[in-house]
């Protein structure tokens, strides 16, 4: 029973693990930002959402339609083709499609942006949450370390890529919104998740290049992030606000003589 009982919560300890991530993401981004709740639970709401066209479309792709071809063909260029076209452009512009419906009318870029992060890592979560239960069936005691070990390799690669590539999507979609589509930050995502999911397939160590393309991610979102942020608008106001009045000024020509024409061979 202590064993059952140790196991049970060794399993609730891995789930809760998976979704971390999420969960430190939500806190932050209220406490730091104004944000509200109801956009932050929509964003992980259609996050969820986007798992199920996702799959379908995979399954679809791989199952019925390619499904000869893709048995036979093998090779490098293969693999790298199918990477970026079913973990690439399938889950990056499902992701978008789901994205599209949070409530945007009144959210700032910063707010949709950050939406769109919390997108993306929602997915990711519960994705690991996926690999996990697939995994479970091993948990003994030797396998419970790998399992662990999976989940932080995860966090620290799967997630960061969800999570980034949707916001890069997240920018694509706000270029479109405001008529100055840049298109390079969707495709950046779209190659990013590819390329990424393409050297992490490899057991040798040709995976380490999967920290690159992490690397390269994070720098192209601040780039794009940077490039698509509107511009501080100021407002001059032609009648000065009655406080922003020089009282110094004003206190000093306030007992002045009013000029008088005719008294003016005595100036």
């Amino acid at each position: 029973t202590l064993c059952c009982i140790l196991e049970r919560m060794n399993v609730y300890m891995c789930l809760a693990l998976c979704c971390l991530p999420f969960v430190l993401c939500f806190v932050f981004f209220k406490m730091f930002s104004s944000v509200k709740i109801s956009t932050e639970l929509f964003a992980g709401l259609f996050g969820l959402l986007a798992v199920l066209p996702i799959t379908f479309l995979q399954f679809l792709i791989t199952g019925v339609v390619l499904k000869q071809s893709i048995s036979s063909v093998s090779g490098i260029l293969p693999l790298f083709l199918k990477t970026v076209f079913f973990n690439g452009l399938i889950e990056e512009c499902v992701k978008m499609m789901c994205m599209l419906l949070i409530p945007r009318k009144k959210l700032t870029f910063s707010q949709f942006f950050m939406a769109a992060l919390l997108c993306g890592l929602c997915l990711g979560c519960f994705e690991s949450v996926v690999y996990f239960l697939q995994y479970l069936q091993s948990a003994n005691e030797r396998g419970a370390r790998l399992l662990y070990h999976l989940i932080f390799a995860r966090i620290f690669s799967s997630d960061i890529i969800h999570t980034f590539c949707a916001g890069l999507c997240g920018i694509f979609i706000w270029s479109c919104i405001s008529k100055q589509i840049d298109v390079w930050a969707l495709i950046f995502a779209v190659l990013s998740h590819g390329i990424f999911n393409f050297f992490a397939s490899f057991q040798s160590n040709i995976k380490w290049f999967s920290v690159v393309v992490i690397l390269f991610l994070l720098v192209e979102t601040r780039i794009h992030y940077e490039k698509n942020k509107p511009a501080e608008t100021y407002k001059k106001d032609p009648v000065p606000a009655k406080s922003s009045k020089d009282v110094t000024i004003e206190s000093a020509l306030k007992d002045a003589p009013a000029y008088n024409p005719e008294n003016k061979g005595n100036l």
